[in-house]
């Protein structure tokens, strides 16, 4: 429980900051860093598509990882984190995410806050095939690097599968 009181006031405080710091931004920086963060989430995307959990895992950051919430379940350590999902995509044939809405809001100059919608198929090995709608929660942040997601929460919700 420590731990969720943790990861809830570091994301109060980073959100907090990011009202602050707004007004030091630009329209045009603010542009500039909704492009880079949208790209970055589109190459993420493409990874999950391809089922590359080491690609998908180079956008998680290696220094400044915070949590992960996947429904319900929370991973404090990016190792966990990245083990859980490449264990997850092990057991998949195929996924394809389709994004339906991608909203970004600069907190600062660098760390941006992400909300998106996806419509969701998976084909497992097993054979069953999965619908679903998707969303995710990711606070980035621009490091020496690139942007890096600190912080990420997924949900989503079954569809029947005709």
């Amino acid at each position: 429980m420590k731990s969720l009181y943790k990861i809830l006031s570091i994301v109060f405080l980073v959100i907090l900051f990011g009202c602050q710091q707004q007004q030091t931004l630009t329209d045009a920086k603010k542009e500039i860093i909704r492009k880079e963060v949208t790209e970055q989430y589109n190459q993420l995307v493409t990874a999950i598509n391809q089922l590359d959990a080491r690609a998908w895992s180079e956008f998680y950051s290696k220094d400044e990882f915070i949590s992960a919430f996947a429904g319900t379940e929370f991973f404090t350590t990016r190792s966990a984190w990245v083990d859980t999902i490449t264990n997850y995509f092990s057991m998949r044939e195929s996924q394809k995410i389709e994004p339906t809405g991608v909203q970004v809001t600069a907190l600062a100059p660098d760390p941006a806050l992400l909300t998106s919608q996806e419509k969701t198929e998976m084909q497992m090995k097993s054979g069953k095939e999965i619908k679903f709608s998707h969303v995710f929660t990711m606070i980035w942040k621009k490091e020496p690097i690139g942007w890096k997601i600190l912080h990420s929460h997924e949900s989503w919700v079954e569809e029947q599968v005709q």
